[in-house]
């Protein structure tokens, strides 16, 4: 069963994204049976493709910058 992630567009809002993120880390450990790392790390995966938003980075490239000047 595709995981709700899947589901997002480059239009969604940032609670669809939370959501999702949440139901798909849900459902992964849940039918996958799989440990809580590798779903957080799949349902980020998945947003990512869906939506073009890079979750993360771009706050660590912020705080780089920041250190440089």
């Amino acid at each position: 069963m595709p995981l709700p992630a899947e589901s997002l567009t480059p239009d969604s809002s940032d609670e669809q994204v939370k959501q999702a993120i949440s139901d798909s880390i849900a459902q992964c450990m849940h039918e996958g049976g799989r440990e809580l790392e590798q779903c957080v790390a799949m349902a980020y995966a998945m947003m990512r493709r869906a939506t073009g938003k890079g979750a993360g980075g771009g706050g660590r490239n912020r705080i780089r910058a920041g250190l440089e000047r």
